[in-house]
């Protein structure tokens, strides 16, 4: 069952990848740039570096302190000052990366095709260790709590030591028979790691032992054919004020009570680009490519912007007041959290921005297909 179930996560990974990257398909048509309706100033390049290719995977670069870090798919691993962009090192592995960087503390962590996860030095690129898990790793580690939390291609989610990479603990869940290549990460806030599955599942992890505190459901699989019934958590599930939220790839955007996993509320949208969270509003990039915000609390839509259709948004990252998506032309946009106006944008190198950009201080870091990296700052 575990070779059958990696199969066909090999092969329909193989699928998507094709689909999303084709000339020709059954893709909603990109919407033309539109005039900013509500310009607030210029989104301007602060410094731009070379991290390498991403080429098919979504590398999410990782801040900590004044440090950046970003993998390629070639295996690269560099480190730059975030305030300058200055390259701090760079090291290459023996195998190629597959799930972009962690860094916190002294360490940096980065996942490979061949399933090892790799630590080393945050300021000097040094290795410290190497665990071998057996599975592609898709889906950057994440670093909290003493513990390096890993998800591999097969299904299971690894608690690692973050002092020598020793296996603590490991949560294995059963995968329908046709899934999405999953490239979310676990969000981990206060001791726990929340986790999107396949089949629409979200499941509670405490970080430190590996107990299943709670597992819910985002949405439930329907259709007549494999391809139909896909329903799958793909993107980071989002935490604030006592909410978790995540949504799922044709199925739904749900909310639930972070202590125990009860469903608070729940609605009709597909997506694999993912959300955000603020005091009032969940956002979310749907599968066509519009925006929505919808109240935290009841899940009642506040605004929906569809000037953007088509364009294979990222996932919305808050930037201040402010909403930022990234698109496949390297586009960063920006709206007003408030009602969904476009209020900026800003070109980079034509290729894709295939992960929400990330927010360190008053600027926004993008990484783009290609491999540059930008730092954003607003004027």
């Amino acid at each position: 069952m575990i070779l059958k179930s990696v199969r066909a996560f090999l092969l329909f990974g193989f699928f998507f990848v094709l689909t999303g990257c084709s000339s020709v398909d059954n893709s909603q048509p990109p919407s033309p740039l539109v005039e900013i309706t509500k310009p607030i100033g210029k989104l301007e390049i602060a410094w731009k570096a070379s991290g390498g290719s991403a080429e098919i995977y979504r590398f999410f670069p990782s801040v900590d302190s004044n440090v950046l870090v970003s993998g390629a798919a070639s295996g690269q691993i560099n480190g730059f000052d975030i305030n300058s962009g200055q390259q701090l090192f760079s090291v290459k592995p023996e195998a190629g990366l597959s799930g972009g960087v962690a860094g916190w503390g002294e360490l940096v962590v980065a996942g490979t095709n061949k399933g090892a996860v790799l630590a080393y030095g945050r300021l000097t690129g040094q290795k410290k260790w190497q665990t071998q898990l057996g599975s592609e790793i898709i889906a950057s580690p994440v670093i909290a709590n003493g513990r390096v939390v890993v998800r591999t291609g097969d299904g299971r989610i690894f608690g690692l030591e973050a002092t020598d990479g020793k296996v603590v603990w490991q949560v294995r869940r059963s995968q329908p028979a046709l899934i999405l290549r999953n490239y979310a990460s676990a969000t981990v806030v206060e001791g726990v790691a929340y986790v999107g599955l396949a089949g629409g599942k979200l499941v509670a992890i405490a970080v430190y032992d590996g107990k299943i505190l709670w597992e819910s459901v985002v949405a439930s699989s329907r259709g007549a054919t494999e391809l139909d019934r896909i329903s799958d958590v793909v993107s980071q599930s989002v935490v604030s004020g006592g909410h978790v939220c995540a949504v799922a790839f044709q199925g739904k955007v749900a909310c639930f009570a972070a202590s125990n996993g009860t469903l608070l509320w729940a609605k009709d949208v597909s997506s694999s680009a993912g959300l955000a969270i603020d005091a009032r509003n969940v956002y979310v990039t749907d599968s066509a490519g519009a925006l929505a915000a919808y109240e935290r609390s009841i899940g009642r839509l506040v605004w929906r912007q569809d000037s953007l259709t088509g364009r294979r948004l990222t996932a919305p990252i808050l930037f201040g007041k402010y909403l930022a998506v990234g698109d496949f032309e390297g586009f960063v946009h920006l709206l007003d959290a408030e009602d969904g106006a476009l209020v900026a944008r800003t070109a980079t190198d034509s290729s894709k921005v295939l992960v929400a950009p990330i927010v360190n201080n008053e600027r926004l870091i993008v990484q783009t297909e290609s491999g540059s990296v930008y730092s954003l700052a607003l004027r």
